[in-house]
């Protein structure tokens, strides 16, 4: 109650600040004067004017050949779903990610494991995010942490399916998740906060911040959450602050700056037949990245040197420092609209430090070194036809060369109408935990993965409706598994698997003030089923009217999951998963002001159904989020 009383106020002081300001600003201002414009004009000719290049929203996928599913961020900013990557799984049903509720943790009983075609899970090793052109993982545990990725300042995600280690090197198996962050695309300035406070005493605030002033942008956000969690020791705390800033020295070159600061803190509340006391965890992470971007004519050049940094201390004594350092520099050029040639050259250093706080003891890991390069040629001979061919030669210091490539082939048959076709090789290191750390088991003679995916599908688009249907199979060899429980566990790899499936999606637009999306999946997912479902369906709707300054939006979308197991072999099977979530939003837009004012309320579980995605990890039970977003 206490948190609620806190959080009115909070709510009333922001709001009322905001309106404030936005009067003062209006009543501020100065007429016009004949002079003042003459000398603006004089200014005018001294000041160099740099063009404004906005990037298209299609530029972040470059293989037109391969399956995606592209995610505005505005549409994740809004979605109902309590973590990002959940509100992806929302838009494709071939995206699996498992939940536990408010957050996901990590370590034991960590949830947010994510398969895409049938590949990756726990502990997403297979699966590569990619932020900002950065690999983002750790590098001792080769995954990346659910809960650090918020949409606050998203402008879209695109989800590769099938893989595409030819371009992001290692981890990218089972699919790839690249976030694009935005940059304001107008002078001036846009300030948002959002505040929501709910069931189990969740308090949500995030703060963005974006400028454009001439060659100058800044982007800036903070991301605060705070829940006890719908059970004992299920909350948990998370604060993320990024900042960006870019500056474009010439027409042609451009500069740009990024951190990121992940702190989170929380337990694992353990199975509910027999909980844990006090499995807590605390985890801090940093990205730091620098990209220079030169383009003169057919010619583009980029360099991205980065650092991804992470400090985790565990209940039992585990405490580590990892990171990641690399330098991405690309090519591109493009001599004539038939032929675009890219290539890349990936260096990457990957080490940590590993001890026990009480024992003192050091665990003997070494670090991996590699190096990688890679090449993409997209050629376009006539109008309806594209073929895109790779290839990555990559050298580790552990396992040597490793040869990668892809092919595929796109017919645009009439307009809005293309078939597709790809076949791709795709790689995974074992990570430095697999190999050196026995929690609870390692084995240094581990071989990395592969696999061969194979995919072909048609896709149709128009004004009012959009289809697509592909059938994939992915061959995949030496995948590590872990069999058995400490003491007597053990981490091998398993002779080779095959995994085949198909995936549709429907969506009705444009029909009045109603959009429905349909989406499903299925797969024979083979011998090793452990949270890998074989049907998997998501169903939307959205209304949305909009009169005068007003705008209200109401969206309910559902989750049906069959075929789910807590252990391999279709052990320990799973109840089938049915969750439904409604959104609703009012927006009122002040006339003629800079300023909205956005309240909404979230209703989680709308059928109270008793589910859990990980066995004795039961979800919570029907549950709201309401709160107020303010733009200025």
């Amino acid at each position: 109650m206490n948190k609620l009383i806190k959080y009115l106020i909070f709510l009333y002081t922001v709001t009322n600040w905001q309106l404030v300001k936005a009067q003062e600003t209006n009543t501020e201002k100065s007429p016009i004067l004949k002079s003042d414009v003459e000398s603006t004009s004089a200014a005018k000719q001294q000041i160099p004017v740099y063009e404004t290049v906005v990037i298209s929203k299609k530029s972040i996928e470059r293989d037109k050949t391969q399956s995606t599913t592209i995610v505005d961020g505005e549409l994740l900013r809004s979605s109902s779903q309590a973590s990002m990557l959940e509100a992806l799984a929302q838009q494709s049903a071939d995206i699996y990610v498992s939940a536990r509720g408010t957050t996901h943790g990590v370590a034991n009983g960590a949830s947010g494991g994510i398969h895409i075609r049938g590949l990756g899970g726990s502990p997403n090793s297979q699966v590569l995010v990619v932020e900002d052109n950065v690999p983002d993982y750790q590098s001792i545990f080769g995954h990346p942490i659910p809960d650090e990725y918020v949409p606050s300042l998203i402008d879209e995600v695109l989800v590769i399916k099938g893989g595409d280690s030819v371009l992001y090197g290692s981890n990218a198996m089972a699919g790839v998740i690249i976030l694009r962050s935005r940059w304001l695309t107008h002078e001036g300035y846009e300030l948002q906060n959002d505040t929501a406070y709910g069931s189990y005493e969740t308090l949500r605030e995030t703060v963005s911040f974006l400028s454009k002033t001439g060659a100058f942008d800044i982007a800036a956000a903070v991301h605060a959450l705070s829940s006890d969690g719908h059970r004992l020791n299920a909350g948990g705390n998370n604060v993320i602050a990024t900042t960006a800033a870019r500056y474009l020295i010439t027409p042609n070159l451009k500069v740009s700056f990024r951190n990121k600061l992940v702190h989170i803190k929380g337990a694992d509340p353990g199975p509910a037949s027999h909980p844990n006391a006090d499995n807590w965890y605390d985890v801090w992470r940093d990205n730091v990245s620098a990209e220079l971007l030169y383009k003169y004519n057919e010619y583009k050049l980029t360099s991205l040197p980065y650092l991804t940094y992470g400090i985790h201390k565990l209940y039992d004594g585990f405490y580590s420092i990892d990171y990641i350092m690399g330098n991405k520099i690309e090519a591109q050029y493009e001599p004539s609209k038939i032929i675009k040639i890219l290539l890349g050259v990936d260096p990457r250093r990957i080490d940590g430090r590993v001890k026990n706080r009480i024992t003192k003891e050091h665990q003997k890991i070494k670090a991996m070194n590699e190096i990688s390069f890679y090449s993409q040629v997209t050629v376009q001979p006539i109008n309806w036809l594209t073929g895109v061919f790779g290839m990555r030669a990559l050298n580790n210091t552990r396992y040597g060369s490793v040869f990668l490539y892809k092919s595929g082939l796109r017919l645009d048959l009439v307009e809005g109408l293309n078939l597709f076709a790809r076949v791709t090789k795709n790689f995974r290191q074992p990570t430095i935990r697999e190999l050196y750390l026995p929690y609870p088991t390692a084995n240094p003679n581990l071989k990395p993965e592969y696999s061969t995916n194979e995919e072909a599908g048609v896709k149709f688009n128009s004004k009012y409706f959009e289809a697509s249907c592909a059938g994939y199979r992915s061959d995949a060899h030496n995948l590590i598994k872990y069999f058995g429980a400490w003491p007597s566990a053990e981490v091998i790899n398993i002779d080779n698997i095959m995994i085949w499936g198909i995936e549709a999606t429907a969506k009705l637009k444009n029909i009045g003030p109603f959009t429905m999306h349909l989406s499903a999946d299925w797969q024979d997912v083979g011998r090793y089923t452990r949270q890998n479902p074989s049907t998997k369906v998501n169903f939307a709707i959205n209304f949305k009217h909009e009169f005068s300054s007003h705008r209200f939006n109401a969206d309910i979308n559902s989750e049906w999951v069959s075929g789910l197991y807590m252990n391999d072999y279709s052990r320990q099977a799973i109840k089938d998963v049915v969750a439904i979530n409604l959104s609703l939003r009012y927006r009122y837009q002040i006339p003629d002001r800079k300023l909205s004012v956005e309240p909404y309320v979230i209703l989680r579980n709308l059928l109270n159904q008793r589910y859990a995605y990980i066995k004795d990890y039961p979800m919570p039970g029907f549950n709201v989020l309401a709160g107020m977003r303010i733009t200025m």
